[in-house]
């Protein structure tokens, strides 16, 4: 009797099993594409990290150094103008930086003041490097 109902369970497996296949084949199929998609995507993500080196972080370090400076000459050249909250342009910026031409970034990446409210930023910013972000051409506040 035991025999009988072991073979009864697998038989209903098996077609419940079947049953689900063919009334959601799609589903299941989606999900293993997908989940064929974001492996894929992860492994390319991984593969376009680079190795941090120090001359990565140096550089990063400077644009940093630079875009504070740029900050600071941006906010004095908003107070020249004697209103706050009001866009500056790089010829406004300059003088305060004690510079003649737009300055870059010694990575190679091209500074933007962006407006009033938003600190001056890097073209390279976080440069894709999740796990360390001492290499970042950010700053923050």
């Amino acid at each position: 009797m035991s025999k009988v109902i072991k073979i009864l369970i697998a038989v209903v497996i098996v077609i419940g099993g079947a049953v689900v296949w063919i009334k959601n084949p799609g589903d299941i199929r989606y999900k293993i594409l997908r989940t064929k998609s974001q492996a894929k995507k992860m492994a390319k993500d991984m593969s376009m990290a680079k190795e941090v080196t120090p001359e990565d972080i140096e550089k990063a370090k400077q644009c940093r150094d630079m875009l504070e400076r740029i900050t600071r000459a941006k906010r004095a050249a908003e107070e020249k103008k004697g209103i706050t909250g009001v866009n500056v342009t790089w010829e406004e910026v300059l003088p305060f930086l004690n510079m003649k031409e737009i300055p870059r970034c010694p990575a190679g990446g091209q500074y933007s003041l962006n407006p009033t409210l938003q600190v001056p930023s890097c073209s390279i910013g976080n440069n894709r490097t999740p796990l360390d972000t001492a290499d970042d051409h950010i700053i923050l506040h």
